[in-house]
């Protein structure tokens, strides 16, 4: 077995990779290690599958003589380095059966081949060819608690504190995004500094954190250096599972030299790799209507002043992707009154599924022995502006729609001058941008309200009605969301009545569909109708760049074609009918309590108000960005008929200070093209390459890769056959899934279950086609929560990794009311 080597054998690093030597060696210095045997790398291709198969069963057997299942990972000369980590590039696999370990190890191997890979090394500046890893094969720790530990500070930088991080068993409690299992904080000398607890029973005795912190800074104190280790405990036993360097750690890592980057929420809005216009319009409208925002909430005009930068950086771009600077919002956020009462409903808006640890937030100013009386005091003023203001909500809302009204009268653009029309862009925005207040503020309610109706449900209902607050808030009139489907509907059922038309718009080119709809005068009234109302509600509507339905009515043309062909089995009606099953129910648990009941209904009523509001002023923005987009547009063409740019489009690639530099004279250069040639360059790879983690720290300038690095969590074990999620929209359905990463060309077959990474208003069009929905992000107040509520469309969202886990075909049992998704076997296919 000279391609095989256990534990006691394996330290020799051109053999066994970074990772098992390193292994081997703590082993053997007397750190609690599961044993292990090592396949060196050489066997993926030196020897045949057969032979290999039968020396591995061999070493399995020696290895599990009790039948344990074993963990099959990586084990890479690259990986775990003193520059490097490498971590998560490699496939690796847990809970693998011994006859199985042949398999999981081609795998492993197969990773090395990876696309990701290369665009990982090349990011690092290593070249070259990937080197094979070897496989690390180690018996599985059946854990009853687990987690990671840091020997310092991997936020602040801070080397005289470690970070412990613990879940029950292997960690499916976090897959949710809504925990985030429990941490603390320990210093030098064994004390416990912080708690972070997702309950009030921890995962851990303070003995055990100790015990774990001793750990991880004997494991340092072994290496030399700061070390990021992964462990479990069974029956009460501590094991060491893998260890690495902290590679991003250095002398000069303060809290002042680090940035904390989060795409939790803002993902929604600016997906994938964003403009340079669409950013400087975006940063400018986040800084400008938050200054305002603080001033509803009681912020002072000096502090406003006085944070001018955190203003100004809450949003980054980062490898052409938009990000949260998480540091500067809680800035901001601590300046409103009673911050730390009110810190949960500030990270709800932002849509942040994890906080910022306690110790990494900024230093307040008045930190004093007083503070928690001021604060409270600050909350009671907060809470009281906003009760106050809850009175004259519906009124600032019917005023906010009028303002946009005026803002939004019809403009000349191409008879405006290029001053004129900038005028007319910093108009818009001098108008807008102080009345989004009423927006936010609406946000604001929203999660009150919708949080208070779940909380009720949850404590005055019957257990089986916890979840009912979904169905209770959906129905709703007067959602403007929905307007699009019902239009669709009269498109595909005036297309439905000749055959060939129908066949043309789900196939047909353009100039065919064209000729078909110069014909049908019911449809063309309809398809002009509907381009006049939401011809700016488009796939990533809030970037500038994005193709209108105006532009480009061929996704529309062909969604209403496939909705024409299967329109009697389409899920689009309103979901009125579990509103009144849900509603019968709640009133029937109530009526013995008219207090109560009161409650319940004044909540029940204020949510559902505020959750339309919420969608509604989502399309005034959609309004306010299409005509930004349309002013811009025309600067484009002038600067292309001056020879400025090359290409109208061009125009994405420049900020708003370029642009008005040009046209006004403030800029420092007038050759603009080869700038936009070389951002072009830039951007498109960008687009080719992997994306930034969900959350990352930065140390120095942010747009390097070098200086990123991914917040580490928990390593869990995602079962193959089920996953969970958020619940949002009641129903259980079967089928087949379709995953979708652009609607534009997506073709969905009778039956199907969309699964995306993320949706947004432009995905209105394929979602009377599907039974049901599946989606990595978003939560119970986005668009597509709503949206699917009011279609009776099953579904869940923040569903970890759905997108790898499934492919194409695989059928599924979606339940919306508990949030779980099993993947069905073929026999349970027929049933």
């Amino acid at each position: 077995m000279d391609f095989i080597r256990f534990d006691n054998a394996s330290n020799d690093q051109e053999f066994a990779g970074n990772k098992a030597a390193r292994l081997a060696e703590l082993r053997a210095a007397g750190f609690q290690v599961p044993a292990f045997f090592v396949i060196g790398s050489h066997a993926s291709h030196e020897v045949c599958r057969t032979a290999l198969h039968a020396e591995i069963a061999m070493a399995a057997k020696r290895l599990c003589l009790d039948g344990r299942k074993v963990a099959v990972r990586s084990s890479s000369i690259e990986e775990d380095g003193s520059q490097n980590s490498f971590a998560g590039q490699f496939d690796s696999f847990l809970q693998v059966a011994p006859c199985d370990i042949t398999e999981h190890a081609c795998k492993v191997w197969d990773s090395a081949c990876s696309d990701h890979i290369e665009a990982y090394r090349e990011s690092l500046g290593v070249s070259g060819e990937v080197p094979v890893p070897a496989v690390l094969v180690q018996r599985m720790v059946d854990a009853d608690v687990s987690g990671v530990a840091f020997s310092a500070d991997p936020v602040s930088g801070d080397r005289n504190t470690a970070v412990i991080a613990a879940v029950r068993g292997v960690g499916e409690a976090l897959v949710s995004g809504e925990c985030q299992g429990d941490t603390w904080h320990v210093s030098g000398n064994g004390k416990i500094k912080l708690r972070e607890l997702e309950s009030a029973a921890p995962v851990l005795r303070d003995r055990q954190v100790r015990k774990i912190a001793k750990l991880v800074r004997a494991v340092s104190d072994h290496y030399g250096c700061a070390q990021d280790i992964e462990w479990a405990i069974e029956d009460g036993r501590l094991f060491l599972l893998q260890s690495r360097d902290i590679t991003t750690l250095n002398d000069s890592n303060t809290v002042d030299d680090y940035a904390l980057w989060d795409n939790s929420n803002i993902v929604e809005s600016y997906g994938g790799v964003t403009t340079p216009l669409t950013f400087s319009v975006a940063r400018s409208a986040y800084q400008e209507a938050y200054r305002h925002f603080g001033r509803v909430l009681g912020v002072s005009e000096r502090e406003i002043a006085r944070n001018d930068r955190a203003y100004e950086q809450m949003i980054g771009l980062i490898q052409g992707r938009v990000y949260y600077n998480l540091l500067n919002w809680y800035r901001l956020l601590m300046l409103t009154p009673g911050f730390r009462f009110n810190k949960k409903f500030m990270e709800q808006m932002m849509g942040v599924t994890e906080g910022l640890p306690q110790e990494a937030l900024p230093v307040a100013d008045n930190d004093s022995p007083f503070a928690g009386v001021r604060a409270m005091f600050g909350f009671a003023r907060v809470a009281q502006r906003l009760i106050r203001k809850l009175f004259r909500h519906n009124a600032q809302v019917k005023k906010f729609h009028k303002r946009l009204d005026d803002a939004l009268q019809p403009l000349d653009l191409p008879s405006m001058t290029l001053n004129k029309l900038l005028d007319s862009y910093e108009d818009l925005e001098g108008s807008v941008i102080p009345a989004w207040d009423t927006p936010l503020i609406n946000d604001l309610y929203c999660m009150i309200f919708h949080g208070a109706l779940r909380a009720l449900c949850e404590r005055w209902l019957d257990e089986d009605l916890a979840g009912v607050h979904n169905d209770l808030v959906s129905g709703e009139a007067g959602i403007i969301s929905l307007e699009p489907v019902r239009r669709m509907k009269k498109m595909a059922s005036i297309a439905a009545r000749n055959l060939k038309f129908a066949s043309a718009l789900r196939g047909g080119s353009i100039e065919i569909i064209n000729r078909f709809i110069d014909s049908n005068r019911a449809f063309r009234e309809q398809l002009d109708s509907y381009l006049e109302r939401f011809g700016d509600r488009c796939l990533d509507e809030l970037k500038l760049e994005s193709r209108t339905v105006v532009d480009d009515p061929l996704p529309l043309l062909r969604a209403v074609g496939q909705l024409a062909h299967v329109a009697e089995q389409a899920s689009s009606t309103i979901n009125n009918d579990a509103r009144a099953i849900a509603e019968a129910k709640t009133a029937k648990c109530l009526s013995g309590s008219p207090v109560r009941r009161f409650i319940f209904s004044t909540t029940l009523r204020l949510a559902r108000a505020r959750v339309r509001d919420r969608e509604n002023l989502r399309f005034e923005r959609t309004r306010v960005y299409g005509r930004v987009r349309a002013i811009f547009v025309e600067i484009g063409n002038r600067l292309r008929e001056l020879e400025v740019l090359n290409d109208t489009d061009d125009i994405f690639y420049l900020s708003v200070g370029e642009i008005s530099g040009i046209v006004r004279a403030t800029g420092s250069s007038s050759r603009l093209s080869a700038l936009v040639a070389c951002r072009r360059r830039e951007f498109a790879a960008y687009a080719k390459s992997d994306d930034p983690p969900r959350r990352f720290i930065t140390k120095g300038p942010a747009q390097l890769a070098s200086s990123m690095q991914a917040v580490p969590s928990v390593d869990t074990n995602l079962s193959e056959t089920s996953r969970s999620g958020q619940a949002c929209s009641a129903g259980i359905v079967r089928g087949p899934v379709r995953i979708v990463r652009d609607p534009r060309d997506a073709e969905i077959r009778q039956g199907e279950i969309l699964v995306a990474q993320r949706t947004d208003p432009g995905w209105v069009m394929i979602f009377p086609l599907v039974t049901g929905m599946i989606m990595e992000r978003g939560s119970l107040l986005s668009h597509s929560a709503i949206v699917a509520r009011e279609l009776g469309i099953p579904a869940v969202v923040g569903v970890e990794d759905a997108c790898r886990w499934l492919k194409d075909g695989d059928w599924v049992e979606l339940d919306g009311a508990s949030g779980t998704i099993r993947r069905l076997e073929q026999h349970e296919r027929a049933a």
